[in-house]
């Protein structure tokens, strides 16, 4: 899936993955213009980046999508990865200052509503705050321990619908949580026809062997042979993968010029030197170095893995 992955800010500072690996090494990542402008009165709208034209990566990656999409100035729609969208709509750090005008801002209304309890390792937070014309703006989110979004809900309505809410979402849970059955994809040693080409197409939907794997009830293992089997991804050793034998553009052999190891892979290897080198007190250029990636790569790897050290602090300094 294209998703939009990394994007800098009117500082001039890249936020997200901007290193991340495309699913084709050969393709050139897409770059646009997205003017991010939150609806005014939700919590998005005290984001730290509202108002600004930020630049965008975008491209076919692994990384998860998140549930919004959005809109570029220089055309397109795109889905943000659950990162972007974490850092777009509950940035880490205090919205900037606005302004000084000569008369006072009016005063943010108080919350009529707050509830909140973690079970399982989320924190789960129901907000409601009444507005002028009587009704309730709900804002329900799931955060993970770092203080992550997981997901989340907001919407306006009455003060009668809750109760009817409250019933729809009981019912909801009980319905969607009751494990659904499966039938197996294969007959025998083969794959059933209608299973088989209904693999075909959502893999020309969703490249995520392991979203595949859950969806049609069997290992990822599974779901690589029968796609070898249909010619949909080359064989192991078989050299037959088109975009592996195209050359690289001459805009990415100048990156790999410069950092050799620029939009590859991390491995667990790497990154688990990289925190150990963090934690020695080694700085950031020569971790760029160390690695062959930029430093805004490094900087990106550095928060993703949750690193401690000089160079770590750095790279939270440059999303505040």
């Amino acid at each position: 899936m294209t998703v939009i992955y990394a994007f800098q800010d009117r500082s001039g500072h890249w936020h997200g993955d901007p290193d991340a690996p495309l699913l084709d090494p050969t393709d050139e990542p897409g770059r646009g213009i997205l003017t991010y402008q939150p609806v005014p009165g939700t919590p998005e709208a005290t984001s730290p980046f509202a108002g600004q034209r930020l630049t965008v990566l975008y491209g076919v990656t692994d990384l998860e999508a998140g549930p919004v999409t959005y809109q570029l100035d220089t055309g397109g729609r795109f889905q943000a990865t659950w990162h972007i969208h974490t850092l777009l709509a509950s940035p880490m750090g205090a919205a900037p200052l606005p302004a000084p005008s000569a008369t006072p801002p009016d005063p943010i209304p108080a919350p009529c509503l707050e509830s909140a309890f973690t079970e399982n390792g989320r924190r789960y937070v129901l907000t409601g705050t009444r507005c002028d014309n009587g009704q309730l703006t709900l804002e329900l989110t799931v955060s993970g321990e770092r203080g992550e979004v997981h997901g989340e809900l907001c919407g306006a309505v009455t003060a009668d619908d809750l109760a009817p809410l409250a019933r729809l979402l009981d019912a909801a849970s009980r319905t969607l949580t009751t494990p659904a059955v499966i039938p197996p994809p294969r007959q025998g040693s083969g794959w059933a026809p209608a299973h088989s080409t209904r693999l075909a197409t959502r893999f020309r939907q969703e490249r995520d062997f392991g979203i595949l794997a859950a969806e049609f009830g069997c290992s990822r293992a599974a779901i690589y042979q029968e796609l070898t089997r249909q010619g949909l991804i080359p064989a192991p050793g078989s050299g037959s993968a088109a975009p592996a034998s195209r050359p690289l553009s001459e805009a990415m052999q100048q990156r790999r010029h410069t950092h050799p190891n620029s939009h590859t892979r991390w491995n667990d290897e790497e990154e688990q030197r990289l925190a150990r080198l963090c934690a020695e007190g080694v700085l950031t250029p020569e971790l760029s170095a160390e690695f062959g990636r930029s430093e805004q790569a490094i900087d990106s790897r550095l928060l993703k893995i949750g690193a401690v050290g000089p160079a770590a602090d750095h790279a939270r300094l440059n999303v505040l």
